[in-house]
């Protein structure tokens, strides 16, 4: 799964930088369509993490990670293929639902292995070792598309896709297979919903729903303009503040995860956002390079924290047979947060207007921090081995 995982992040690392510059130019798209594929994905992702946790519970999970492989090689050669946009925003869709079956079924599969006394210290691991594999691919994309044109990426990403799907068909399935006929039993019933939804679920889905849309609305969108524009930082630099920031993620995971296991979920999460509240105050109240280095790498190490213990935390409140149902329920939010936050942030700024309404994001980012911290008293951390 490891190994399966950071493959596909780096498939997706390949072409995730330069895809909007790719559809701008090889295209000549309006920004409305730029953002309509770009956005495709995620949309189109958030709404098959459900039904996919919901299948992973029913279904060997070992033939639906083949067929997501194959949708995200499919869509990475139509995507390379194509000259025509339409066509391009339905291959980017079907990419999605293809990433989407490794991610939910991956957190869900790697849970499932270990008891609750060690699980958020390999969910950890995963998942760090996963976004490693994403940097690498982002790092690289530039470099190929620069000297090898946008469409070269695609085919790389295709063979990359080939070789996860490779890795895939050595992982022993798990999980009851349908009775034929049986569709009903697809769909979860009011009792096991009734089950499904407690305090704990509810709570970590609101907290993923409510950091995505800080993550993506204020440190991917608002952050690069931010730094580029008003503080005139270099391309250069910038990059070196998003590679703090993901070193930041991956030690999150690790060591988040690890101390979890041994300290209390509910403390190292609550610990997690006083660290990224933190982060964005220091942001807020500094123009200068040398400062924003350390806050970018705190910034990054809550959101691996978060990233890392709360799919544990649901792991562990749920009974085993409902735990893929709870991972694709906690990934609709985290998607569902992605899609919202830029259209919130942005929307901020465009009222407060430049410069002030950074520095009101920043706040803004750092309360709804706080307010999480409020639902992290709602979870009920579970003793059992």
């Amino acid at each position: 799964m490891i190994i399966g995982g950071t493959l596909t992040m780096f498939a997706g690392g390949l072409v995730q930088p330069i895809f909007a510059p790719f559809v701008r130019q090889e295209f000549t798209a309006p920004i409305l369509l730029v953002g309509l594929a770009v956005s495709g994905y995620f949309v189109v992702r958030m709404m098959a993490e459900f039904p996919i946790g919901v299948l992973s519970d029913r279904v060997a999970i070992r033939r639906l990670l083949i067929i997501g492989r194959f949708f995200g090689i499919f869509g990475a050669l139509v995507c390379y293929l194509t000259t025509d946009i339409w066509v391009l925003i339905v291959a980017r869709a079907l990419w999605g639902v293809g990433d989407a079956s490794f991610f939910c079924i991956g957190m869900t599969y790697v849970a499932s292995l270990f008891p609750n006394k060690t699980r958020g210290r390999y969910l950890g691991l995963f998942q760090a070792v996963e976004l490693t594999g994403g940097f690498l691919g982002q790092t690289a994309a530039g470099f190929l598309a620069a000297s090898m044109g946008f469409r070269v990426n695609f085919v790389i990403s295709s063979a990359v896709g080939f070789a996860a799907l490779g890795v895939v068909l050595f992982i022993r399935g798990s999980g009851q297979p349908l009775k034929p006929g049986s569709l009903s039993s697809v769909l979860p019933s009011r009792g096991v919903l009734k089950g499904l939804l407690n305090r704990t679920l509810v709570a970590c889905c609101l907290i993923n729903f409510v950091c995505m849309m800080m993550n993506n609305g204020l440190m991917g969108t608002l952050m690069p303009l931010y730094v580029t524009e008003q503080l005139a930082f270099s391309l250069a630099g910038y990059g070196l503040l998003v590679s703090l920031s993901t070193a930041g993620n991956i030690s999150g995971n690790v060591f988040g995860g690890t101390l979890s296991d041994r300290l209390g979920r509910r403390r190292v999460l609550a610990g997690g956002f006083v660290v990224g509240a933190e982060s964005l105050v220091g942001l807020s109240m500094t123009r200068s390079f040398e400062w924003m280095l350390p806050m970018m790498f705190m910034g990054g190490f809550f959101w691996g924290i978060v990233y890392g213990v709360t799919p544990a935390f649901i792991a562990d409140s749920v009974p085993g047979e409902s735990r893929g149902m709870a991972i694709g329920t906690y990934r609709t939010f985290f998607d569902f947060g992605g899609v919202v936050g830029p259209l919130l942030f942005s929307g901020m700024l465009t009222l407060v207007g430049v410069p002030f309404g950074y520095v009101a994001a920043f706040y803004v980012g750092a309360a709804m921090l706080v307010f999480n911290l409020l639902l992290v008293l709602q979870l009920r951390e579970k003793t059992q081995p």
